[in-house]
C-alpha cells in the first residue's frame, strides 16, 4: 500500500487588519514616509485616491476617512474638534514607525493644525511639515456667536452639496438625511473652533489657495506666523476645489518638498562588502 505524506502545516499570519480610519490606503514597503491626508467638511478620503499614483512608492498616502462618510456613512459623526483631534493623535500613533508629513484641505487644514498642536504638546513626533490649502489662518478666524444648535439646511441645500462632493444628484432620502448629518456635524466642528494662542510650531509649513478661492490672500500668508520654521505659500489655478481641478502641480510641489527632508542613505549600505582575503 502506498503512502501519501501528509502535507507540510506552515503557518501563516493573518493579513493585517485594516484601519477604519484609513480608506484608498495602499501600503508602500519601500516608502520612506507617510502623508495623512485630511479632507474638508462633507469631503472624504476619495478627494486624495489618486495621491498615491501620482507621488510614487517613496511616499504612503494615507487618505484619513472621517466617521459618518462614504465606508463610514453608518457611523455617528464626530462634532466636536477636541474629538476629531483626539482620534487623530491615536491613529498616527498606530502608524509611527516612518516620518510622516500632514496635508489638511478647508476644514482638514484646521484639522492637520490642531492635530500638530496635540503632538506637540503630548511630546510626541512632529510631522515632517506641515501642508494646508484653502483655509484661513486659525487666529484669523472670527469666533462664531454661541448658539446651541448649528443652522439646518434643507434637502436642496443638501442634494448641491452632494452633487460638489460627486454623490449622485438622485441619491435616496436615506443618503440624504445621512448626508446632511455629517455636513452638519463639521459645521459644527468649524462653528465651534476658539483659537488659543500658542508658540509657533518647529516644522516647515506651506499654505495653498486656488486663483479663483474665496479665501483671501492675506489670511492664506498669515499661516506665516504660525511656524518658527521655513514657510512657503504658493496659488494653484482653480476654485476652492482646486485639488480636484488640477492637482498634479501641487502634489508636485508636496512630492519635490518632502524629499529634502528625507535623510540621506547611509554610505555603508551603498559599499559593497569586502572579506578578509580581498584586504590582505
Amino acid at each position: 500500500m502506498r503512502i501519501v505524506p501528509s502535507a507540510i502545516h506552515v503557518p501563516v499570519a493573518p493579513p493585517a487588519k485594516a484601519d477604519p480610519w484609513l480608506a484608498f490606503h495602499v501600503p508602500q514597503p519601500r516608502a520612506w514616509a507617510r502623508l495623512f491626508c485630511l479632507p474638508h467638511a462633507g469631503g472624504s478620503a476619495s478627494l486624495f485616491r489618486t495621491w498615491q499614483a501620482e507621488l510614487g512608492p517613496e511616499l504612503e498616502v494615507c487618505p484619513v476617512q472621517l466617521p459618518g462618510r462614504e465606508n463610514r456613512l453608518q457611523e455617528p459623526p464626530l462634532r466636536d474638534l477636541p474629538s476629531v483631534v483626539e482620534r487623530l493623535v491615536e491613529l498616527v500613533r498606530r502608524h509611527d514607525d516612518k516620518p510622516f508629513a500632514l496635508f489638511g484641505h478647508s476644514m482638514g487644514g484646521l484639522l492637520a493644525f490642531e492635530l500638530t498642536r496635540a503632538l506637540r504638546d503630548r511630546g510626541l513626533p512632529l510631522p515632517l511639515h506641515l501642508y494646508v490649502a484653502s483655509y484661513c489662518a486659525p487666529h484669523t478666524l472670527r469666533r462664531a456667536p454661541d448658539c446651541k444648535h448649528t443652522h439646518d439646511i434643507d434637502a436642496a441645500d443638501a442634494r448641491r452639496m452632494g452633487a460638489a462632493l460627486g454623490l449622485p444628484e438622485d441619491m435616496s432620502e436615506e443618503l440624504l438625511t445621512l448626508m446632511r448629518s455629517t455636513v452638519l456635524a463639521d459645521t459644527a466642528v468649524c462653528e465651534g473652533y476658539t483659537w488659543r494662542p500658542c508658540l509657533p510650531l518647529p516644522c516647515p509649513l506651506s499654505a495653498f489657495r486656488g486663483s479663483e478661492d474665496y479665501v483671501p490672500e492675506d489670511q492664506t500668508l498669515a499661516w506665516k506666523e504660525l511656524t518658527s520654521g521655513p514657510f512657503a505659500t504658493q496659488c494653484f489655478l482653480g476654485d476652492h476645489f482646486f485639488l480636484r481641478q488640477t492637482p498634479r502641480g501641487m502634489l508636485q510641489t508636496v512630492r519635490r518638498g518632502l524629499a529634502r527632508l528625507r535623510p540621506p542613505v547611509p554610505l555603508a549600505s551603498s559599499l559593497p562588502a569586502f572579506s578578509k582575503e580581498s584586504t590582505s
